[in-house]
This record gives structure tokens, C-alpha cells and sequence, in this order.
């Protein structure tokens, strides 16, 4: 047995919106998992939501989430097209029943899914064979973040996440599902700037987080110069073989 897998050569891109928004640009989009639980309110203010994202440039979008009370959070706010769903039993979704979608978006959900294989069977039922593109984000096993954070004795991870996925793990998952791969890349995020001062000592204070963050960051950019594999995330798109 062979222990080795060869990974493909695949793009680094900066997050993970742009290249959603682009696969989604003037199509009929369904997003699952359209609820950021837990930040919903905060990251609707700023009109940072994925899916208000989405609403900007698809041509028909819904959205479907478990969680009742953030679907009802979007309902009160003016969104349509929203049901209540999980995401395990997607493709039976009354709401959904006999419409067509370009592309599905599933970002940032698998690793949360207790069984991601009954995820995946199901949004199938949704999905026209060699045409609708099922587009997939993960974290990333092997982002340079968690290794350097596993080095100081702690694990950098969402507290409800159940699985981690690396490139092969995740792809191989998704053929396993009868699901071929048509794109991938590895998404990265920027550090974020320290915020200027005008006191008179406020360049000591800038450069104190910068100097603290100085040995991550000059690791995570050896890093990902050698290989795209250690950045942030995954980006997947796949579609059923067509018959």
C-alpha cells in the first residue's frame, strides 16, 4: 500500500469570499450553513455575511441553515428565500423541491458535520449531473498557524469543529461520494495591521505586537513559499460525473 500521495499543483489565494463570489457571479445559487452562529448580528451590521455577499451577485440565491433562530434573525432583516434545514438531510428540504441550482456552497460546514457522508449523499439530489458545482471550504490540517500554536502547547481550533481535512483527505472523501474534483486551491488569510497612534510613544506600542508576532510570522512565510499546502484552508469545487 502507498503511503505517499502526490498533491496536485493548486493556487494560494488571499480568504476564501473572492473565490466563492466569482463560481457564484450571475447564477442560481443555494448557500448552506448561511448563518454565522454566534456572530450573526455583528457580522450582519458590517454586511460581512457570506451570504449577503452572495446576494450581490448571484442571479437567484437561497440559503438553508440548522439553526432556526438565525434564519429567523435574516427573515426579520428582509432576507428571502431561507428554510430551516440540516445539512445531513439537505436534499429532501420542502422548500427546495423541484428547483435548480448552478452552484451549491457549502463554506466552512463539513468540518462541523458529525457524519459528513450523509451530507454529501444527500445534497446530491440537488445536484444535476455535469452541470451544478458543489463548491467546498475547509480549514486546513496543516495551516503553519496550528503547527507553530501545537509547538507552545496548544490547539488553534473552532470549538465545535469534529474533524480536520487535509488537500488528499478532503478530495478523497469526495470521490468516495461519487464526487469529481473540476477546481481546488489553498486560501490564505493576511495578518492584520496594527492600528496607528499619535502619541508620541505610539511606535513602541506598534511595534511591541509586530515583534510578538515575528517568529510565526517569518516561519508561516518559509513556509508557504515552499508549498501552498500550508496556508489557511481548502477551496474545492466538484460536480456529479454526468451520466
Amino acid at each position: 500500500m502507498n503511503f505517499v500521495q502526490r498533491l496536485p499543483r493548486v493556487p494560494r489565494v488571499h480568504g476564501r469570499h473572492d473565490y466563492v463570489l466569482r463560481r457564484c457571479a450571475g447564477r442560481r445559487v443555494l448557500h448552506i450553513g448561511c448563518v454565522d452562529s454566534g456572530i450573526l448580528a455583528e457580522r450582519f451590521a458590517r454586511g460581512e455575511l457570506m451570504h449577503q455577499r452572495l446576494d450581490g451577485v448571484a442571479a437567484e440565491l437561497w440559503g438553508v441553515d440548522v439553526d432556526a433562530a438565525g434564519i429567523a434573525f435574516l427573515r426579520s432583516h428582509g432576507v428571502p428565500n431561507l428554510a430551516v434545514a440540516d445539512a445531513a438531510t439537505v436534499g429532501s428540504t420542502p422548500e427546495l423541491a423541484g428547483r435548480a441550482f448552478d452552484v451549491i456552497v457549502a463554506s466552512e460546514l463539513v468540518e462541523h458535520l458529525s457524519n459528513p457522508g450523509l451530507f454529501l449523499d444527500s445534497v446530491q439530489a440537488l445536484m444535476a449531473p455535469g452541470r451544478t458545482e458543489l463548491v467546498i471550504s475547509v480549514p486546513n490540517a496543516f495551516k503553519y498557524g496550528t503547527l507553530v500554536g501545537l509547538v507552545r502547547g496548544h490547539e488553534l481550533v473552532h470549538p465545535d469543529h469534529n474533524a480536520y481535512f487535509s488537500y488528499y483527505t478532503l478530495t478523497n472523501l469526495l470521490g468516495k461520494h461519487g464526487l469529481e474534483v473540476v477546481d481546488g486551491a489553498m486560501y490564505q488569510f493576511l495578518l492584520p495591521d496594527v492600528p496607528p497612534s499619535r502619541s508620541p510613544r505610539g511606535w513602541l506600542r506598534r511595534l511591541r505586537p509586530r515583534w510578538r508576532g515575528l517568529p510565526e510570522r517569518t516561519v508561516g512565510r518559509i513556509l508557504l513559499r515552499l508549498s501552498p499546502f500550508f496556508g489557511d484552508g481548502i477551496l474545492v469545487t466538484v460536480r456529479r460525473p454526468a451520466a
